[in-house]
């Protein structure tokens, strides 16, 4: 070939390819235009004409993926809105075919799939979605709808571990995730035992998604092996290699991780409030048991039942299994007190992660009836509120830790109680070393007389709280009634020995009161608070 002809040739390369880059430029340019006009079409209301927009560009070969996932999403939009929401999933899987090689736009449709109404009816053998006039068998997809997501989940996860950007592979991991878990949280955790089958799709069941025949049943506890341990997911080799649904999880969690560091303390957040809803000691409040302050005679020094908690070390728990309530020692791997706690020490996550880490220490102590503990977290989480400029939260952990190390006292609920005999009423504290009593009479004369005015007044509604009389205190203690209350009758202090720790303790307060009557009692707290009580004698 002679130089001319050689050069010749390259030129018209040179030409054609030039060509060819300023049409794809050119297709590039209209898609985007014909992309805006569909997003303004839908923004003026006209929802039929935007979708057939969106639909048309959707299945176009050489669609930009970016824009496909968002007509996908805005083309559902339009049919729900359209109430066509039985075409969704032919809307769905003809995108999914016009780009089955691209990891994005599966994962989009697989996005689709768990975001779609899940309810639906069975007519002569078809399935309709959405709600639907004419009868037929009322079903949910819900499971099944997982499992296609799932599905194509798996088949873009081979493209998208080998695509550069890998901020959004981690996100695809961390979405990932949250698909296999399809809301196994505290009531169903028991489903990540299964291995999901991901090759056929299951049938459909009866009853809305998540009530009957769906997810979310009554709480059954934790799972078990067949021993009776509490079951922990281990992270397995690769996805293929895991043995159940909760392996495929922690997985995913992982991947999203080692595609962006920086998402750990955001997945080990995650992780660790799903551990705690497992095996944290407030699963036993379900049961019937009772962890609160409130719950129990805390006067008791007993070291069996819940008084236990306190001396639960930071590496076991007390929680509610499905074979029932037991003590036990939890992996490091899978320990949530520990998770949580390294999360708060990284002071890089202090803004965002560090926060709600430092926020479930303090309420997973006090849960554990470990009030030093809790306070010693939420005296760090108020410091590092007011440094970031937080104000208002702040203020509210503020008023949570004065709850704890503050002096407190309370009336505890009292009966009507005979007289001549000097009455007494049940009061718990904390913290406190003293508190002052006062007993002012009720006017329950001039009580009486007002209800029977106002009954007599014939008013065309009425009004409840006008006529109950054993509603008095409310009406004194929150609406400030002061015309019924009458001089001090009584004042006395007694002395307080509180417990430990910032535990509560209840005594029996012996009062001077011995005529029948009614009586606002009111205890001041030494450097604490004020509570009142009415007494009836």
């Amino acid at each position: 070939m002679s130089m001319t002809r050689f050069f010749g040739s390259v030129v018209a390369a040179v030409v054609l390819f030039a060509g060819l880059g300023a049409a794809s430029a050119a297709a590039i340019s209209g898609s985007a235009s014909e992309f805006k006009h569909a997003k303004k079409t839908f923004a003026d209301g006209n929802y039929k004409d935007a979708y057939e927009l969106f639909r048309k560009a959707a299945l176009r070969a050489d669609e930009p993926s970016g824009q496909v996932c968002e007509q996908l999403r805005l083309g559902t939009d339009c049919l729900q809105r359209l109430n066509r929401v039985a075409e969704i999933d032919a809307f769905r899987e003809a995108v999914v075919e016009a780009h089955a090689d691209d990891w994005r736009v599966l994962w989009a449709a697989a996005r689709n799939c768990m975001a779609i109404p899940h309810q639906g009816t069975i007519v002569a053998g078809k399935f309709y979605r959405g709600d639907r006039l004419g009868g037929g068998q009322f079903v949910n997809a819900f499971a099944r709808d997982r499992i296609r997501a799932l599905q194509l989940m798996v088949k873009a996860m081979p493209p998208a571990q080998r695509d550069e950007d890998r901020n959004q592979v981690s996100k695809f991991f961390d979405s990932f995730a949250a698909m296999i878990l399809g809301g196994r949280g505290f009531h169903d955790a028991w489903r990540l035992q299964i291995l999901s089958e991901l090759v056929v799709l299951p049938d459909y069941e009866q009853g809305w998604p998540g009530w009957y025949g769906g997810l979310h049943g009554g709480s059954r506890g934790a799972p078990v092996d067949a021993e009776g341990n509490p079951v922990f997911y281990q992270v397995p080799k690769s996805f293929e290699a895991a043995n159940s649904d909760g392996q495929r999880w922690h997985w995913c969690l992982a991947q999203a991780v080692k595609y962006d560091p920086s998402k750990r303390n955001q997945v080990r957040i995650g992780f660790a409030n799903f551990l705690k809803s497992q095996f944290g000691v407030q699963t036993m409040a379900g049961g019937g048991w009772n962890i609160g302050r409130m719950a129990d005679d805390d006067a008791k020094e007993n070291e069996s039942g819940t008084y236990a908690l306190h001396t639960l070390g930071e590496n076991e728990t007390i929680a509610r299994l499905a074979s029932g309530i037991k003590r036990f020692k939890l992996p490091e791997e899978f320990n949530f007190i520990k998770i949580y706690q390294k999360v708060a020490a990284d002071r890089g996550t202090l803004a965002t992660q560090g926060i709600a880490a430092l926020g479930s220490l303090t309420q997973l102590f006090e849960n554990r009836r470990q009030y030093s503990k809790a306070a010693e977290y939420c005296r760090t989480l108020v410091a590092e509120l007011r440094e970031l400029k937080r104000t208002r939260e702040a203020d509210n952990w503020q008023q949570r830790l004065d709850q704890i190390v503050g002096n407190w006292g309370r009336f505890e609920p009292v009966m009507t109680q005979p007289a001549g005999r000097g009455a007494s009423i049940e009061f718990r504290f904390r913290n406190g070393k003293k508190a002052s009593f006062t007993a002012r009479k009720i006017k329950i004369k001039q009580l009486l007389d007002d209800v029977k005015a106002y009954i007599k007044s014939e008013p065309q509604r009425l009004k409840h709280e006008k006529v109950r009389i054993g509603n008095l205190g409310y009406r004194l203690v929150t609406r400030n009634e002061k015309k019924y209350v009458g001089k001090k009758v009584a004042s006395w202090v007694v002395k307080l020995q509180p417990r430990a720790n910032h535990f509560d303790r209840r005594i029996t307060v012996p009062t001077p009161l011995t005529n029948a009557g009614a009586y606002l009692l009111t205890a001041k707290m030494a450097d604490g608070n004020t509570s009142k009580i009415i007494i009836w004698i």
